[in-house]
Protein backbone atom coordinates (compact mmCIF):
# COMPACT_ATOMS: atom_id res chain seq x y z
CA UNK A 1 0.00 0.00 0.00
CA UNK A 2 1.32 3.39 -0.92
CA UNK A 3 2.68 5.64 2.24
CA UNK A 4 2.98 2.45 4.29
CA UNK A 5 5.96 0.86 5.93
CA UNK A 6 7.73 -2.47 4.94
CA UNK A 7 9.48 -5.05 5.97
CA UNK A 8 11.70 -7.88 3.78
CA UNK A 9 13.51 -10.21 6.00
CA UNK A 10 16.55 -12.26 5.03
CA UNK A 11 17.31 -14.98 7.71
CA UNK A 12 21.28 -14.77 8.27
CA UNK A 13 22.39 -18.85 8.08
CA UNK A 14 26.24 -17.99 8.14
CA UNK A 15 27.57 -15.58 10.35
CA UNK A 16 31.25 -15.50 7.96
CA UNK A 17 28.63 -14.82 4.93
CA UNK A 18 27.69 -10.98 3.65
CA UNK A 19 24.28 -10.61 3.29
CA UNK A 20 22.92 -7.97 0.31
CA UNK A 21 19.70 -6.56 -0.95
CA UNK A 22 18.98 -5.83 -4.62
CA UNK A 23 16.15 -3.54 -5.73
CA UNK A 24 15.69 -4.56 -9.41
CA UNK A 25 19.36 -5.57 -9.90
CA UNK A 26 20.88 -2.68 -7.64
CA UNK A 27 22.21 -2.95 -4.32
CA UNK A 28 20.14 -1.10 -1.61
CA UNK A 29 21.57 -2.90 1.69
CA UNK A 30 24.34 -4.61 3.54
CA UNK A 31 24.04 -6.50 6.40
CA UNK A 32 27.68 -6.09 8.05
CA UNK A 33 28.97 -9.31 9.41
CA UNK A 34 30.98 -8.13 12.29
CA UNK A 35 27.77 -7.64 14.13
CA UNK A 36 26.28 -11.16 14.51
CA UNK A 37 22.03 -10.98 13.72
CA UNK A 38 19.81 -13.08 13.45
CA UNK A 39 18.51 -11.45 10.44
CA UNK A 40 19.14 -9.09 7.64
CA UNK A 41 16.29 -6.61 7.20
CA UNK A 42 15.49 -4.08 4.67
CA UNK A 43 13.18 -1.71 6.20
CA UNK A 44 11.25 0.70 3.83
CA UNK A 45 9.96 3.52 5.41
CA UNK A 46 7.14 5.48 3.03
CA UNK A 47 6.36 2.70 0.10
CA UNK A 48 6.24 4.92 -3.34
CA UNK A 49 6.31 3.87 -6.67
CA UNK A 50 9.85 4.07 -6.76
CA UNK A 51 10.09 0.81 -4.59
CA UNK A 52 8.13 -1.47 -6.64
CA UNK A 53 9.43 -4.45 -8.41
CA UNK A 54 12.14 -7.07 -7.50
CA UNK A 55 13.54 -7.67 -4.26
CA UNK A 56 16.47 -10.38 -4.35
CA UNK A 57 18.79 -11.18 -0.50
CA UNK A 58 22.33 -12.72 -1.51
CA UNK A 59 24.71 -13.85 0.84
CA UNK A 60 27.99 -14.40 -0.08
CA UNK A 61 30.93 -16.38 1.50
CA UNK A 62 34.36 -17.64 0.09
CA UNK A 63 33.13 -16.63 -3.31
CA UNK A 64 29.64 -18.59 -2.98
CA UNK A 65 26.52 -16.81 -4.28
CA UNK A 66 22.89 -17.94 -2.84
CA UNK A 67 19.92 -16.18 -3.74
CA UNK A 68 17.79 -16.66 -0.01
CA UNK A 69 14.73 -14.43 -0.67
CA UNK A 70 12.95 -12.91 -3.57
CA UNK A 71 9.93 -10.94 -3.41
CA UNK A 72 8.40 -8.48 -6.02
CA UNK A 73 6.59 -5.19 -4.50
CA UNK A 74 3.57 -4.79 -6.77
CA UNK A 75 1.48 -1.47 -6.57
CA UNK A 76 -2.09 -2.20 -5.57
CA UNK A 77 -3.82 -1.05 -8.68
CA UNK A 78 -1.68 -3.64 -10.19
CA UNK A 79 -2.09 -6.63 -8.11
CA UNK A 80 -6.07 -5.66 -7.86
CA UNK A 81 -5.87 -6.21 -12.01
CA UNK A 82 -3.91 -8.97 -12.05
CA UNK A 83 -6.30 -10.92 -9.57
CA UNK A 84 -8.95 -9.57 -11.95
CA UNK A 85 -7.08 -11.52 -14.58
CA UNK A 86 -7.15 -14.96 -13.00
CA UNK A 87 -10.69 -14.54 -11.70
CA UNK A 88 -11.76 -13.80 -15.57
CA UNK A 89 -9.47 -16.95 -16.20
CA UNK A 90 -11.55 -19.33 -13.67
CA UNK A 91 -15.01 -18.24 -14.57
CA UNK A 92 -14.36 -18.87 -18.32
CA UNK A 93 -13.56 -22.78 -16.92
CA UNK A 94 -16.47 -22.67 -14.76
CA UNK A 95 -19.06 -22.30 -17.06
CA UNK A 96 -18.40 -25.35 -19.86
CA UNK A 97 -17.35 -27.57 -16.20
CA UNK A 98 -20.83 -26.52 -14.96
CA UNK A 99 -22.65 -27.55 -18.16
CA UNK A 100 -20.69 -30.82 -18.36
CA UNK A 101 -21.77 -31.82 -14.38
CA UNK A 102 -25.03 -31.14 -15.32
CA UNK A 103 -25.05 -32.82 -18.77
CA UNK A 104 -23.70 -36.09 -16.73
CA UNK A 105 -26.77 -35.66 -13.90
CA UNK A 106 -29.46 -35.31 -16.70
CA UNK A 107 -28.15 -38.58 -18.10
Amino acid sequence: VPFSRYYLNCPVESHYATYNWYHNDFLVKTCNNSHPQQDCFHFIQNVSHAHYGRYVCVSEEDGFRQALVKERLVGQLRFMSQKGRAAAALGSWLRPLLALALVGLLH
